[in-house]
Parts: structure tokens; sequence; C-alpha cells
């Protein structure tokens, strides 16, 4: 049941994107509970998030343990490329399906981020929500679990492009060969974040409106560095039939 105060958003995950999120919602009037794994990003965040928490959301007793009067949730964890096989896994399959069980129980909004690397495209075609996913890729396929789980309870996948903005500047990027680099503001996503939340089951995607060019003719990966291979170009029609558009993208100049 809502409160009679501020609507309460827990966001599990205040990495770049979470906190972007967070943010938002805090300016849009919401009371914001972000969740992190460790006492010193707790203390970075607590003068603009009082009750912020520090906690492992991957362990069953953390859903036990949520304060009462949270109306809605964002599964935010966003591991890095470079994280294990087995804790990529965990924070999908594991973490994320809790947090819809954990959400669907409570009968209250849950947006789940995923990513667009989950589709298969490799030739340099548009793709859109339809569009086959990576069945040959083991982390696409954890986050395409997360996302199923997260439909059954009738929230909402926010697959997103690659993220910038500040602390995260774009930097003219001439390795690899030549293909689709599909992108997203973290403000922008924020935004979209907002949107989902009113939304149920249902995929967005978010991303400009256009991607850019990336590599060179005839490039190659250096030998053991770790790329996503797949080469695509994302359409946003859905989200943008929602009412988002870019804002902050628009600021930042295409090189």
């Amino acid at each position: 049941m809502a409160s009679f105060g501020r609507p309460t958003l827990l966001v599990v995950g205040a990495g770049f994107l979470g906190r972007e999120v967070a943010g938002e919602a805090c300016a849009g009037g919401w009371e914001v509970i972000p969740v992190v794994r460790s006492a010193e990003s707790a203390t970075l965040l607590r003068a603009d998030f009082p009750r912020v928490m520090v906690a492992d959301a991957l362990n069953p007793d953390f859903w036990n343990g949520l304060p009462a009067g949270v109306e809605s949730l964002v599964w935010a964890v966003a591991p890095s490329r470079f994280c294990s096989e087995e804790d990529f896994e965990a924070m999908q399959r594991k973490g994320a399906v809790a947090a819809a069980a954990w959400a669907g129980g409570k009968g209250i909004p849950f947006v789940y981020l995923s990513s667009t690397s989950v589709y298969a495209e490799d030739g340099g075609a548009w793709v859109d929500e339809g569009s086959p996913v990576a069945a040959e890729d083991p982390r696409s396929m954890a986050m395409v679990e997360a996302e199923q789980a997260c439909l059954r309870v009738g929230g909402t996948v926010l697959r997103c492009a690659g993220l910038y903005g500040k602390g995260r500047e774009l930097r003219p990027e001439t390795e690899g060969p030549e293909r689709w680099l599909n992108l997203i503001h973290g403000k922008d996503a924020a935004r979209a974040v907002g949107i989902a939340l009113r939304q149920k089951r249902t995929i967005l995607n978010a991303c400009e409106d256009e991607p850019r060019r990336r590599g060179r003719p005839g490039g190659s990966w250096p030998e053991g560095k770790r790329r996503a291979r797949r080469n695509k170009r994302v359409r946003n029609a859905r989200l943008r039939s929602l009412g988002w558009e870019v804002v902050a993208g628009n600021e930042v100049p295409r090189d």
C-alpha cells in the first residue's frame, strides 16, 4: 500500500547508472534507498541519500530484512565486463531473479536494467526488442533469464546501450574492426527508468536515436583483448513512443 508521504524507491546497485537513477528520482520527489556493497561507497552517497544501505543483495537474507514502505524497485547492479563468469551468473540468475520474486510478492513496480549486448545481430543490421538474442553467449542468456523473471512478475526490462556521462566521458576509438556503437547518456537512461517504472511486462531499448561508427576498415582486436564482438544498430522507437527523448546526449558533440 502506498504511503501518505514521499514514495520510496529501492535502487539495488548504486554505480554509474544507479547513482543517476537515484538522483533523478530524488529530484522528482522520491525518497531513495540506494543499496551498495561497501562502506566506502555508502559514505560517498550518504550526504545525498541518508538511508543508503550497505548489504549483499545476493544473500537471500537481504530480501527478508528490507525496511517496510518500499514502493518500487530498480535492479541496477552493473558487473564489470572483467568479472568472472561465476560472479556474473550469480548477479543475474541469483540476485536479479530474487529481486523479481521479492517485487512480485509485494506487488510493486520493478525495473531490471539489462543490456543491448543480449542481441545476436553481428552484421550491422537494425534490431528492436523482438530481435533474436545471442543464445550461444552465457552472459547474454544469464541476463535473458533475469529478464524473463522480471517480466513474469509484471516488471519492465530496460536494455541499456553503452553508458557515458560525467566521469565516463566518450573517447574516440579507432581500435578494432569497423562497427556500430550504440550509446546512451546516463541522465537519459535514468529518465528512461522513470518511464519504465510506469509500464508492465515489457522490454524497452534505451539508446540514442543513431549509433556511432567506431573502429577502422580491416581492423581487428588485439589477441586476448576482451571485447563484445557483435555489431548492430539498436532501435529505440518503443521507448520514444512513451514520451522519452534524448536530451543530455544531444548536448554532447558527436565525433
